[in-house]
C-alpha cells in the first residue's frame, strides 16, 4: 500500500514524473569514436556522439514524431535550409543509394509557403519549437544523423559535401570507380 501510495504521489509531481519515465537516472551514452565525425573546435558540449531529439513536427499535415518520419535509415536534417543544394549529384546519389532521408525544417507557420525544394528532400515544420532551440544552440545549421538517432556529425551548407565524405570514408565506402562497359572511361561514382 505504501508502495503504490508513493507511485501514485510521485505520477502527479511533473519534474519527478518525467525524471523516471526519460530515465534521467541513466547516463546517457556518447561516442567518440565509430561512424561520427567531431566538428574542430567544438567542445566537449558537443552535440556530436550523443543522442538527437525526439520532437513532434508536422509532415503531410498531421503531427508526428520526428523518429516516424525519419524511420531507420540515415538522416540530414537541415533548420531552414535545403540540405541537398550543395551536394554534388554523385555524392547526393550515394547517400540515397543508402537511403537516406533528407529534410529541411521551418517553423509550422512556414509550411504553407511555396519554396523550391531540389530532388527527394522532405520539408516538415517544427510544431513543438524543440527543433528551432536544438538548432538555436549550435554553431551549425545541419545535422546528420546515424540510423540510432545519434548525431554523426555537424555542418552547415558549404561544410556539408566534406562531412558527407568524411562519413563516406568512416562508413567504408569511399568513393569507387566503375569503368562503363565499351566506352572505356572511367566516371566517378559516390
Amino acid at each position: 500500500a505504501l508502495r503504490d501510495g508513493i507511485s501514485w504521489l510521485l505520477n502527479y509531481v511533473p519534474p519527478v514524473k518525467r525524471y523516471f519515465l526519460e530515465m534521467r537516472f541513466k547516463p546517457m551514452p556518447t561516442y567518440r569514436q565509430g561512424v561520427v565525425v567531431p566538428v574542430a573546435g567544438e567542445g566537449s558540449d558537443s552535440p556530436v556522439g550523443r543522442l538527437f531529439i525526439q520532437p513532434k513536427v508536422l509532415a503531410d499535415g498531421h503531427e508526428v514524431r520526428l523518429d516516424d518520419v525519419i524511420g531507420s535509415r540515415f538522416a540530414v536534417i537541415a533548420w531552414g535550409t535545403d540540405p541537398t543544394r550543395n551536394l554534388s549529384p554523385e555524392t547526393l546519389a550515394h547517400w540515397q543509394r543508402l537511403g537516406t532521408c533528407f529534410i529541411s525544417v521551418v517553423p509550422s507557420v512556414q509550411l504553407g509557403h511555396e519554396v523550391e525544394v531540389l530532388g527527394d528532400c522532405l520539408r516538415i515544420g517544427d510544431s513543438s519549437g524543440r527543433l528551432k532551440a536544438w538548432f538555436g544552440e549550435q554553431t551549425q545549421s545541419i545535422a546528420v544523423l546515424r540510423p540510432d538517432r545519434f548525431v554523426a556529425g555537424l555542418a552547415n551548407p558549404q561544410t556539408l559535401p566534406a562531412l558527407m565524405d568524411a562519413l563516406s570514408g568512416v562508413l567504408g565506402a569511399s568513393a569507387l570507380t566503375t569503368t562503363t562497359a565499351g566506352a572505356g572511361d572511367t566516371s566517378k561514382v559516390a
